[in-house]
């Protein structure tokens, strides 16, 4: 894994535009929001890049036509996030108790209870393993104003430090 200074308003851009014609498809619009331009966080470049693009598509996977995915980022004293949300998509309770599984303990899941779930709980899996690798965290959870919520917890780390 090769950590490197990584720019997310152009991270971000890449991902949304790769995702653009699918979005389309759906009826979904794409959207960043962010007004820190010069945000930069430590991580592996390719492994950030797809776990992204799983959150995206997870999010346009819950969202119905005529709504938004917006992806946004931050930091606060600990740590970095990317946070994407879908706008009047939901998790169903069950799939939402499985994918918290997911996150909570190794996976043991009986596949007849994720029958059914194989491509949203595939890119929570994509997403939480490549959190694990840079020593991160993964959130998702229903709100109300927002929809699903999938947040991407990074370790911050000073820059210029490995």
């Amino acid at each position: 894994m090769i950590q490197e200074e990584i720019l997310l308003t152009d991270l971000v851009s890449e991902c949304l535009e790769s995702k653009r014609d699918r979005a389309h498809a759906k009826g979904v619009t794409l959207v960043a929001e962010n007004g820190e331009d010069d945000f930069a966080c430590r991580a592996d470049r390719g492994l950030l890049r797809s776990a992204l693009n799983n959150m995206i598509e997870a999010a346009m996977f819950y969202s119905h036509a005529g709504s938004a995915v917006k992806v946004s980022w931050g930091r606060d004293d600990t740590r970095e996030h990317i946070r994407v949300s879908c706008e009047r998509g939901t998790i169903p309770f069950e799939e939402l108790r499985t994918t918290r599984d997911l996150f909570c303990r190794p996976i043991s899941l009986d596949m007849a209870e994720i029958e059914g779930l194989r491509e949203p709980l595939g890119y929570f899996s994509v997403i939480k393993d490549l959190a694990d690798l840079h020593g991160g965290a993964v959130g998702v959870r229903n709100a109300d104003e927002d929809g699903v919520v999938i947040t991407l917890y990074l370790p911050r780390r000073e820059r210029g430090a490995a």
